[in-house]
C-alpha cells in the first residue's frame, strides 16, 4: 500500500509538472512576440502640388520656403521659390535664371547655393524671396554638380577638378582653401561628421571616396570604394551608414553602406524595388526615396541589412530629389513640379 502511494504521487507530480508546462509554454512564446516592435505603418497623402515651369529635379526647404530647381528654360525655370507656410496651397514667391543647367542647392543665412553644370557656382541673395539675386560665384570647370555648406565652409563637386573647398564667410567673394583631384569626374557628395564622401565617376568602375576635411586646407584620403560594375550616385550620410543609388548597367537599387569604420566601407544591404532611384532622404529608420519611374518610395532601415518598404505613392512623372520635413515630404517631379505629400501614422 505504501508502493503503490508513492507511485501516485509521483504520478501526480508528473500530471502536475505536465499541466503547468502547457500552461507556461503558450506564454513564453507569447512574451517575445509581445515585446517585437509592431511593424510601421504610414500612409501617404498629396497635399498639393504646383508647376515650376519643366523639369523640377532637386529641392530644399528653409524656414517655410521650398528652394526648387527646374531644369528647363521656359518660365519660370531655374531657382523658384515658393511659399510653402500653408502646405495645401504653395504659392510662388520669385524665380532667379540666367541660363546653364541648375543641379543641386544648398541654402544658409538667407544665401542660395547652386550647382549649375554649366555655369558653374551660383551664388543667391534670397533674403527677398520675390526678387532673388545674385552676388556671387565660383566658376572652376564650369560644370559645378554638387554643392553642401556647412558653417562658413562650402564643400562644391566640380566634374573635371574633383573636390574643391571654399571659403565663404563672404558669399560675394569666395575663396579657394583646398582642392582634392579624384581619378574620375567628380558628380556629387555628402559632408558628415568632417569626413567627405564623395562620387568618383569613371567610365568602368564608379565609386566613393572618403576624404578627410576636418582641416578644410588639408583634406586628405581615408578610403577609396570602388566596387565593380556599378555607377553610384548621391550619397546621404547618416548615423553609421551611407546610402547610395546604383546607376550603373542593371542597377537602379539603393546600396546601404557600414561606415562605421570609414576607412572600410562595406555594403550590408540593397533595396531594389525594380526602379532607378536618384536622391534619397534619411531620418531615423525610416528612407524616403525618390524613384525615377516608381515615385516616392518610404522605406524601414531600421535592419540595414533588410530594408523593407512600407508604402509608395506614384501619380505619374518622374520623381528626382527629396527632401522632409516633420511630416511632410517635398518632391521635385519632373513633370508634376513640386509635389507635397503628407505623412500620416496609422
Amino acid at each position: 500500500m505504501v508502493l503503490n502511494g508513492e507511485i501516485m504521487k509521483r504520478t501526480r507530480k508528473q500530471i502536475f509538472a505536465v499541466a503547468s508546462l502547457l500552461v507556461l509554454l503558450p506564454i513564453a512564446i507569447a512574451i517575445p512576440i509581445m515585446l517585437m516592435p509592431a511593424p510601421l505603418q504610414l500612409e501617404l497623402a498629396e497635399l498639393s502640388q504646383i508647376d515650376t515651369g519643366g523639369r523640377a529635379w532637386s529641392v530644399k526647404v528653409e524656414n517655410d520656403i521650398a528652394y526648387v530647381l527646374d531644369m528647363s528654360e521656359p518660365t519660370p525655370g531655374g531657382l523658384i521659390l515658393i511659399n510653402v507656410s500653408d502646405p495645401e496651397n504653395p504659392v510662388e514667391l520669385g524665380s532667379f535664371y540666367d541660363g546653364g543647367m541648375p543641379m543641386m542647392i544648398c541654402v544658409k543665412d538667407d544665401v542660395a547655393y547652386v550647382a549649375d553644370t554649366q555655369e558653374g557656382l551660383e551664388i543667391i541673395e534670397v533674403s527677398n524671396p520675390s526678387e532673388p539675386s545674385e552676388i556671387g560665384e565660383y566658376v572652376g570647370s564650369g560644370e559645378i554638380f554638387d554643392v553642401q555648406v556647412i558653417d562658413e565652409i562650402a564643400y562644391v563637386a566640380d566634374w573635371n577638378e574633383g573636390l574643391i573647398v571654399l571659403n565663404v564667410t563672404d558669399p560675394t567673394t569666395p575663396v579657394v582653401l583646398s582642392q582634392y583631384r579624384i581619378t574620375g569626374a567628380c558628380t556629387q557628395l555628402h559632408v558628415a561628421n568632417d569626413l567627405a564622401y564623395v562620387i568618383d565617376h569613371r567610365n568602368d568602375n564608379t565609386g566613393i571616396k572618403v576624404l578627410n576635411v576636418s582641416d578644410p586646407i588639408h583634406p586628405f584620403l581615408i578610403d577609396s570604394y570602388m566596387p565593380q560594375n556599378v555607377n553610384l550616385w548621391d550619397p546621404f550620410v547618416v548615423g553609421d551608414y551611407v546610402y547610395v543609388g546604383n546607376h550603373g548597367n542593371n542597377g537602379g537599387e539603393m546600396q546601404i553602406l557600414d561606415a562605421r569604420d570609414p576607412t572600410n566601407l562595406t555594403q550590408v544591404g540593397i533595396f531594389d524595388p525594380g526602379g532607378t532611384i536618384g536622391s534619397k532622404y534619411v531620418v531615423g529608420n525610416i528612407a524616403y526615396v525618390a524613384d525615377y519611374e516608381l515615385g516616392l518610395l518610404i522605406v524601414d532601415v531600421s535592419d540595414p541589412q533588410n530594408p523593407v518598404e512600407i508604402t509608395r505613392h506614384f501619380d505619374g512623372g518622374h520623381a528626382c530629389g527629396v527632401f522632409v520635413i516633420n511630416d511632410i515630404v517635398y518632391l521635385a517631379d519632373q513633370e508634376d513640379g513640386l509635389e507635397i505629400i503628407q505623412i500620416q501614422h496609422l
